[in-house]
């Protein structure tokens, strides 16, 4: 990821990263062994500006801003322990809200990024679908950095998957 992003990121969400709460983060794995919700999170929040910079620059308005802090803090729910010690599939309909109400508490989110943590797991784990652009863009941007988990698992160890000799 460039690193002009990257400050751009910690300039608009560097108390998040900087916390307790995302230090916390840290420890917390995400999809692997190898990957953490906080890596995970600054990954997708780097894809996400990168998209909104995008839409932005062909007409579609979105708050660089609110895409950045909701990104940063979409999976800070995994953070609770009634949530991290559920089962996985309680765990996909749980963290959203959970996340939601410590964005709010913590960090002062504002409805719209409040909306785009709630709504981005549409739609496999909520009907209802963002109601801003920047939660369609979190919603993108964390579906892409959840496929590059996915590839790097797969590449690990393709003989496990049955894609031994795949262009993965």
């Amino acid at each position: 990821m460039k690193d002009g992003i990257l400050k751009d990121v910690m300039k608009m969400g560097g108390d998040i990263v900087n916390s307790e709460r995302f230090a916390k983060a840290k420890n917390v794995p995400h999809h692997s062994k190898d990957g953490s919700i906080a890596a995970h999170s600054l990954e997708t929040a780097c894809y996400a500006l990168l998209l909104a910079r995008w839409l932005n620059r062909h007409g579609v308005e979105v708050s660089e801003e609110d895409v950045v802090r909701a990104s940063l803090l979409h999976d800070i729910g995994m953070t609770e322990d009634d949530v991290f010690l559920s089962r996985s599939s309680e765990k996909a309909h749980t963290h959203p809200l959970e996340g939601a109400r410590i964005a709010r508490e913590e960090f002062g989110a504002n409805e719209t990024q409040m909306d785009a943590i709630m709504q981005h797991m549409w739609p496999c784990c909520t009907m209802v679908p963002p109601h801003h652009a920047a939660g369609w863009v979190l919603t993108t941007a964390d579906k892409l950095c959840s496929l590059n988990d996915v590839k790097r698992i797969f590449r690990r160890n393709p003989r496990q998957w049955g894609i031994e000799g795949s262009t993965l």
